[in-house]
């Protein structure tokens, strides 16, 4: 029929458009494979709709499947369908212009009331990306009317493209690529099997391959949970994520309103540091009706939720232009704010009916929870309540309570809620500071991690109960010690404080009596807004030359220490025993906060005090 051949040409700005679609818009050659595979997958759901409401339908009982196959001699790829086929109208309307796609016209010719799933390809550019590898293209198709007509169309991708009758007995379209010299590693079974397994593992026909099907076409997301099992979920996270651990939990949604999409998310066994240290979350495969779009989506979770993995798939995914450009949808915001909405309720849920489970919960992902209260301001609360805390009240360090039962433990005269914070439950248990509210059996919450600095700098307060360190100078404690019969006369308090300010000069913000020991001499407070020593400690890792501020010094004139102190400065203030006492005395409260720059320092003040000792003890009858 070579003599009914028509040749037609692009519109000059078409074939700019054309060469920008095959040089720019795709960041990998392979995604051709997956357009073209989308397409069959159109034209097979539209037939299958069609053929509800048409009785007349050419090869009505032919399967609905898609067939790859490779030629390797002569460098050519085929994808063929029997879907809905075109006419001579439908390949110029949708093949001879460039983004103009004939599901979108489909979808328009419908009933509105009625709705049609599965329809990709609505805006007519994915053919074009053959191109890429294609040094020429032939497409053979035949409509389903039973008086139809076969065509070809072939192109070879330079302005131009030949449209001729041919005798085609069957219904659908076959696409066959010839490729260029340097995309000839395509045509390899192997290389169109994963490409298939990658990008088409979810179409719901069956993609065959040298007589085997190779996607899997049920995606798991989409089914309800009814036709899943525990086994399948395990299974499926394996093969999403390579690991070899069961999924710690796991989270089904099929949401309808206000957006519509599938997701399955999964929570790991354990986390690494390319985890735990990451800036974004990249966890989440993204899927347009089924057909993979984005392996690591950075825009559908929060970063504080980057531990969480699995698979979002949405049917309202506008497919502008290319399938790859939607990072910035909206339509994406609205589907990460229902999933963050939708993880902050399941974790509620199971700390509420799943103590225990819970528990493990926190220990694995808490520090992230913990970023979240800083970071997402929206669901501040929501995160709030999914805080939880070691404290003075619980036997270990392993057991937990939320800032809720906290509150609810509190005596009615208590305003603040108190914490301490510390590399371990074992350093802050020797925390010269805590000894008060051990004495009068105040909770405190014990904080181990770097980041429970900055949470407690920004969360500053909860349930109208400000929260504030055990260590700074501005804590709301009773003064039980004014009438007490142990502490030195105010005069001799006065005496001593006056002269271990006098010896400590600018190492100290200042030198006062205090309120809170009961068992240690002496301990340092911070100031009212000043950084914890824990977090200066951090500060100064980072940046050798961050100065440590200065502390005030805190004075137990009820201890022995400083009561023999009082009675050596009546006996000689100018004694050298007297400097290295306060010197220690200032050393040994550095060294429990952890600030002591050289405790090699301490060790011939050490020296001095073990020889007086001994001469002492030597001297007794």
């Amino acid at each position: 029929m070579s003599e009914n051949k028509e040749i037609h040409e692009y519109q000059a700005e078409m074939q700019k458009v054309l060469d920008i679609l095959v040089h720019s818009l795709y960041t990998e050659r392979e995604i051709f494979l997956r357009e073209l595979i989308s397409n069959a997958s159109d034209a097979l759901s539209k037939i299958q709709f069609t053929t509800l409401t048409n009785p007349n339908i050419l090869d009505k009982d032919v399967p609905l499947e898609v067939k790859v196959s490779f030629n390797e001699e002569e460098k050519t790829i085929s994808i063929e369908d029997s879907g809905i086929g075109m006419n001579k109208e439908d390949i110029i309307g949708n093949i001879g212009k460039i983004a103009s796609s004939g599901t979108l016209k489909f979808i328009k010719s419908l009933d509105q009331k009625e709705k049609v799933d599965n329809l990709i390809g609505q805006f007519g550019v994915g053919f074009y990306s053959v191109f890429m590898v294609a040094k020429k293209v032939v497409l053979e198709t035949r409509s389903f009317d039973l008086e139809g007509q076969g065509w070809e169309w072939s192109s070879e991708g330079t302005g131009k493209y030949e449209l001729q009758p041919i005798e085609k007995t069957s219904r659908g379209t076959k696409i066959t690529v010839y490729l260029k010299e340097d995309a000839e590693d395509f045509c390899a079974e192997y290389r169109l099997e994963t490409i298939i397994k990658k990008y088409s593992d979810y179409v719901p026909f069956p993609v065959i391959l040298k007589d085997k099907t190779v996607n899997q076409v049920k995606a798991l997301w989409t089914l309800s949970k009814s036709e899943t099992t525990k086994e399948d979920y395990e299974k499926f996270y394996k093969q999403l994520t390579h690991d070899y651990k069961a999924p710690f939990h796991y989270q089904h949604l099929s949401i309808d309103a206000p957006i519509q999409y599938f997701s399955l998310l999964f929570l790991p066994e354990e986390i690494g540091n390319e985890v735990l240290y990451a800036r974004e979350s990249t966890g989440i495969s993204l899927y347009a009706q089924r057909i993979f779009i984005q392996n690591e989506n950075k825009n559908l979770l929060p970063s504080y939720f980057r531990f969480v993995r699995g698979v979002v798939d949405s049917e309202d995914l506008p497919l502008n232009v290319s399938r790859e450009n939607i990072q910035h949808n909206a339509l994406l915001e609205k589907i990460k704010k229902s999933l963050v909405s939708r993880l902050l309720k399941e974790f509620q849920n199971i700390s509420e009916t799943d103590v225990e489970k819970y528990q493990q919960i926190w220990k694995k992902y808490g520090i992230f929870l913990k970023e979240g209260v800083s970071s997402d301001f929206p669901n501040r609360q929501k995160l709030l309540e999914l805080l939880r805390f070691n404290s003075s009240t619980l036997d270990d360090a392993d057991q937990v309570t939320s800032l809720k039962d906290v509150v609810s433990r509190m005596r009615e005269e208590q305003k603040e809620i108190y914490y301490a914070i510390g590399p371990s439950r074992e350093a802050i248990l020797h925390n010269p500071n805590l000894e008060y509210f051990k004495e009068n059996g105040l909770e405190v919450l014990y904080l181990y991690e770097h980041v429970d600095d900055f949470l407690m700098m920004d969360l500053r307060e909860y349930d109208g109960k400000p929260l504030k360190s055990i260590s700074q100078a501005d804590i709301d404690i009773d003064d039980k010690k004014e009438d007490s019969k142990e502490a030195l006369p105010k005069a001799e308090s006065k005496t001593v404080i006056g002269y271990i300010k006098e010896q400590l000069g600018d190492k100290v913000a200042d030198v006062v009596e205090s309120k809170r020991l009961v068992g240690s001499p002496c301990t340092l407070m911070n100031a009212k807004d000043g950084m914890s020593s824990h977090m200066e400690k951090m500060m100064k890792a980072v940046n050798k030359d961050f100065e440590i501020s200065k502390r005030t010094l805190e004075i137990n004139t009820s201890h022995v220490m400083i009561k023999n102190m009082a009675d050596l400065l009546k006996k000689d203030k100018n004694s050298p025993f007297l400097k290295d006492y306060v010197e220690q005395l200032f050393n040994n409260a550095l060294l429990v906060e952890g600030l002591l720059d050289n405790p090699l320092e301490l060790l011939p003040r050490m020296y001095r005090f073990m020889e007086d000792a001994s001469k002492f003890h030597l001297d007794q009858p």
